[in-house]
């Protein structure tokens, strides 16, 4: 039964999208979280064990990733990126 749809060419097409979708999302959805990790270990390595490590780090990875790694580096204080 559940391979009716993929009986037709427009089933086929839709199936296959959403495959692809799927791999899309999932590729994506890796990146950001390797592009997360590698904020963490830098703010970790730069300022130890900070109470909201995992915030900061999210939002400074999916902000200007580039330009806050350059301000980490330039010996910006936690407090200073995170306004």
């Amino acid at each position: 039964m559940s391979n009716i749809p993929e009986q037709s060419e427009l089933g086929r097409e839709f199936a296959q999208r959403s495959r692809e979708q799927g791999i899309t999302e999932g590729w994506q959805q890796g990146i950001t979280e390797g592009r997360v990790d590698l904020m963490r270990a830098l703010l970790r390595a730069k300022f130890g064990e900070i109470d909201d490590l995992d915030d900061l780090a999210r939002h400074l990875a999916g902000h200007d990733r580039d330009g806050n790694i350059a301000r980490i580096v330039a010996g910006a204080t936690p407090a200073e990126l995170r306004s």
